[in-house]
């Protein structure tokens, strides 16, 4: 059975972010549309795969049940739920910030 995979309002909100700084550098709208839409292409491995992302270095974010992609230079955070067979994207930033800065607003 497929896992469904949802986008927080917090990841649609980073996303959309995300491609506006894109498009704002490369003063062109095509390179958002296409990170945005890899982005999400990626997310969708999660339907036959949702606890295949690793797991990250903190203990807190893991026993919270955290696990993340890669899509070049971003985290893409989540949390899979067994009981409702969800995965649900929660932030998604660049993977030179401080990880944990981020997500504990999640914890």
């Amino acid at each position: 059975m497929k896992c469904n995979v949802k986008f927080t309002e917090t990841a649609n909100a980073d996303l959309r972010d995300i491609a506006l700084y894109i498009a704002e550098r490369s003063k062109d709208k095509q390179p958002a549309i296409r990170f945005v839409k890899a982005v999400r292409e990626k997310c969708m491995i999660l339907e036959t795969a949702p606890e295949s992302g690793a797991l990250p270095k903190d203990r807190v974010l893991i026993s919270s049940g955290y696990r993340f992609l890669v899509h070049d230079n971003y985290l893409i955070f989540y949390y899979y739920t067994k009981e409702d067979n969800t995965a649900y994207i929660t932030a998604i930033f660049n993977a030179k910030r401080d990880y944990m800065r981020v997500m504990k607003k999640f914890i």
